[in-house]
């Protein structure tokens, strides 16, 4: 049997993580603005912005993580540019929620 690379299984595991991460940010911060626009229920954007808050902290977390790792240059620019992204959607959903 073949020795298996821890490290590079933690990798591929956090890869994994946050590319299940991902498509839930984007339908939560999808949901918010649609909130914002349609229904304007104030305790239902309240809750959405905790869980955009908690999700960018979760975000960070596996995007710091992984920038640790430093595997992949294809895969990190994809991760970085995906990232940054997100976290500029994040910034723009919380300004409209709170205007």
């Amino acid at each position: 049997m073949r020795n298996l690379d821890v490290k590079h299984l933690a990798y591929h595991v956090l890869v994994g993580l946050y590319f299940i991460w991902l498509p839930i940010f984007i339908i939560l911060i999808a949901l918010t603005i649609n909130s914002v626009i349609y229904v304007h229920n104030i305790q239902l954007n309240k809750v959405l912005l905790l869980w955009i808050f908690l999700n960018l902290v979760i975000g960070t977390s596996l995007f710091a993580v992984m920038q640790l790792f430093g595997y992949h240059k294809k895969l990190g620019k994809v991760i970085l540019y995906s990232y940054f992204a997100m976290a500029a959607a994040c910034v723009t959903t919380v300004i409209i929620t709170i205007n």
